[in-house]
């Protein structure tokens, strides 16, 4: 006989360090009609946590709260099951998650109301958004909500904090080039707000996660801090700090100059377009001539945004890019790529806007260098965020952030009333130069699809099947990437490449003229 379907209708998000393990509660949820969601969504209607989840408030418990879902035990589905009905639950809501009333002795009351005062003055004011940095596109909140600027200040010092942040992980050595990208968003009225991440390998579409709506800045503002705090262990939003790099973990990419006005009666600075990038087929393949060739469209878009990456960050100058079926080591200082799973390698160049270029070789062409070792598989497209959505932060974590947090209320309040010495002690609560900001994104997606490089890799791919797209190849063995670069040859002996006629044009990263 089939389990009664005590749970229809209702969609369980499941959150913290439970006592069972969570497959087996997603199991108990299905098996009595109702469903699992990986994050707390508009559709949720409960969320099992405990109370140290609670009390730490991670991003599924401020979501949780901010849409009014009740958060209660584990023990609720138990004992659901046994009274075979959905039960009321009131009864099993999560203590910590009840706003509690503490007794306090009436001059006590009186000395925390001041403070309280100064916070909500601060959070009763307008929030304001900017036009300038593009909201993340796959966060579909672009046609409804805006990036959140907020102009602070810290005794004499002012910023202005954009809540929108750019991280990158470049670590060649492990053989990791991601990206994480953060915004805090609101609507027009100032009435909802969210928490996007989009998180993914370099040159790919990655994946977003959304935390919200919230009825209230305070939550968003969490959220965002949480997760910053966990990508770069640094605290978000201060003034005149300077960002730490810890290794393992994420840190800020550069914000671009914004374009100066000129003065009055002086002409336009006028900014340089995109360039064009090409690389250098060296080899016979598919029938091509030797020549230089116009990466794809996408993978052009690509390029120029890693290159001005670089030109904002010179530690920045190797990049590990990945592409559908393969992965290339860009190296910008020396203008090379290579295929880490051949080791063919290519010279590259990069084309200035209105810049003619000249069909002339390059005057020395790399020769192949040994492939990378095949690296264990990695599911950072997928779960790169859960293992933070969860995480419990240290205490002394949490007492920076909401330190910060009251920090930049109070300055906020104080900024009616003029401005005031900077105080010693106290937790800064905004970024001179943003630290963490980013930004506007370039035209094209940030982690785009499109492969990075490769011309047509001579010997990169097996013979696809009939009418068919050729399959990854197998990685060859290990070679280590910070060897010395391989001997050069002389672009005259290029013709006596062989060329690999198991390479069809459906497998070619890039397209250039036949």
């Amino acid at each position: 006989m089939p389990a009664k379907a005590i749970f229809k209708g209702q969609v369980f998000a499941i959150s913290g360090k439970l006592s069972q393990p969570r497959k087996d509660h997603e199991e108990l949820i299905r098996k009595y009609g109702g469903e699992v969601a990986n994050s707390v969504t508009a559709a949720v209607t409960y969320l099992i946590s405990t109370e140290d989840d609670v009390k730490n408030c991670s991003s599924k418990v401020a979501s949780a709260q901010g849409r009014g879902v009740p958060i209660v035990q584990e023990g609720y589905l138990g004992a659901c099951v046994a009274a075979k009905k959905l039960l009321d639950s009131g009864y099993f809501v999560v203590k910590s998650s009840k706003t509690k009333k503490r007794k306090v002795a009436p001059k006590a009351e009186a000395a925390a109301a001041a403070p309280a005062a100064k916070r909500a003055k601060a959070a009763e004011g307008a929030v304001t958004t900017t036009d300038k940095v593009e909201v993340i596109a796959k966060s579909g909140l672009a046609d409804k909500a805006k990036v959140v600027l907020e102009e602070t200040a810290k005794g004499f010092v002012k910023a202005t904090l954009t809540w929108d942040v750019e991280l990158v992980l470049n670590d060649l050595a492990a053989g990791k080039d991601k990206y994480y990208n953060m915004q805090l968003l609101a609507n027009a009225e100032g009435s909802q707000f969210w928490a996007v991440q989009h998180w993914g390998k370099t040159g790919m579409a990655g994946t977003v996660h959304v935390d919200g709506p919230f009825d209230n800045i305070a939550a968003g503002k969490k959220v965002f801090r949480k997760k910053y705090r966990a990508k770069t262990g640094n605290v978000f939003g201060q003034i005149g700090a300077t960002f730490a790099d810890i290794p393992g973990k994420y840190r800020p990419l550069a914000k671009e100059e914004e374009e100066e006005e000129a003065a009055p009666g002086a002409p336009r600075r006028v900014k340089e377009g995109p360039g064009k990038w090409q690389y250098y087929l060296h080899n016979k393949v598919d029938g091509k001539k030797l020549g230089w060739y116009e990466y794809d469209e996408d993978a052009a878009e690509n390029m120029e945004k890693y290159w001005g990456q670089f030109q904002r960050d010179a530690g920045l100058n190797v990049r590990l890019i990945q592409s559908d079926y393969f992965k290339y080591e860009v190296n910008f200082s020396d203008m090379i790529q290579r295929n880490t799973t051949s080791g063919m390698r290519r010279v590259i160049r990069r084309i200035a806007a209105g810049e003619r270029p000249d069909n002339a070789p390059p005057e020395k062409i790399p020769e192949k260098a040994a492939p990378d070792a095949k690296p264990a598989e990695s599911s950072d497209e997928e779960d790169e965020d859960m293992a933070t959505a969860d995480e419990d932060e240290p205490e002394e974590d949490e007492a920076a952030e909401e330190a910060a947090e009251e920090e930049e209320e109070e300055a906020a309040a104080d900024g009616d009333e003029g401005e005031a010495a900077a105080e010693e002690g106290e937790e800064p609560a905004a970024p001179a130069a943003a630290a963490g900001g980013r930004a506007p994104p370039p035209a094209a997606p940030a982690g785009g699809r499109a492969p990075p490089p490769a011309a047509a890799e001579a010997d990169e791919a097996p013979a696809a099947p009939a009418g068919g797209r050729a399959p990854p190849p197998a990685a060859a063995a290990a070679g280590g990437r910070g060897a010395p670069p391989p001997a050069e040859v002389d672009p005259s002996e290029a013709e006596t490449v062989v060329a690999d006629d198991t390479m069809v044009a459906e497998t070619l990263p890039m397209r250039g003229a036949a």
